[in-house]
């Protein structure tokens, strides 16, 4: 490994690090990642569940500028490349995207070169999400020893969302008692970091409206307790929105 990108995986290691959230600091994740593959592009999409709860890819960061559209789509197992190395769980090193049997191809291929890495980020065994690459146009294909290195940012990347995960049960005092409640393998999805953030908050609100149903409160009160978080929700997103905007302008 040349010094070059040993350095960037450090930065890499040292941008995981940081106390703050991983989960509002995923889209400068994927540019840390594509600097320490020197990919020209690079896109994170974790494992989460439709409304009907069925397992599915989210993309959830991008280095490249995407429509809309690209960032509601939920492709399932199988269904693209991406989905191809969620379902068989292992990397996908592809030298020439338009000679390969593969569809349908990644969307956006302009300033990009043909070549593309697929990795799977795994936390306990388990397959949570996946890293896209893509090579710079011009510059030669990928090769094995850039797939291993794939694998090992894919491996830090997947130990620091199944920290983050742990810390968010550690946190929570509803959490911790959904932990004591539920089955064996539920508890070990829990404590294992696998369980999608989507149906975990499914099963905190259950939860919490056990607690309040049990403790007398009455269906009236408990709708006044979730539309004070949908209030706070939006709150939340209304700072967002301004913190975002104030750094827009500043660069």
């Amino acid at each position: 490994m040349n010094p070059k990108s040993l350095a960037s995986l450090h930065e890499l290691a040292k941008f995981l690090t940081a106390e703050t959230q991983l989960s509002r600091r995923i889209e400068d994740l994927a540019r840390y990642a594509a600097q320490a593959t020197a990919a020209a592009s690079c896109s994170i999409s974790l494992l989460t569940e439709d409304d009907s709860g069925t397992p599915c890819l989210k993309l959830f960061a991008s280095t490249e500028t995407l429509p809309a559209s690209a960032w509601d789509e939920k492709p399932g197992a199988g269904h693209d490349i991406a989905g191809k190395v969620l379902e068989s769980g292992r990397a996908l090193l592809v030298t020439d995207l338009h000679r390969a049997a593969l569809a349908p191809l990644p969307r956006a291929r302009e300033n990009l070169g043909a070549s593309y890495i697929g990795t799977p980020i795994v936390v306990e065994q388990r397959t949570i999400g996946v890293m896209n690459l893509s090579n710079r146009a011009g510059t030669r294909a990928f090769a094995e020893a850039d797939l291993t290195l794939a694998g090992i940012v894919a491996a830090l990347i997947g130990k620091s969302i199944q920290a983050e995960r742990l810390q968010t049960l550690l946190r929570s005092r509803i959490a911790q008692l959904t932990l004591v409640r539920e089955e064996k393998e539920v508890a070990n999805q829990l404590t294992g970091g696998t369980l999608p953030p989507s149906r975990l908050a499914k099963l905190l609100a259950k939860s919490f409206y056990k607690d309040l149903a049990s403790a007398g409160f009455e269906p009236g009160q408990i709708i006044e307790a979730a539309g004070e978080i949908i209030a706070q929700i939006t709150t939340d997103i209304e700072r967002f929105g301004k913190r975002l905007a104030r750094n827009k302008l500043r660069r």
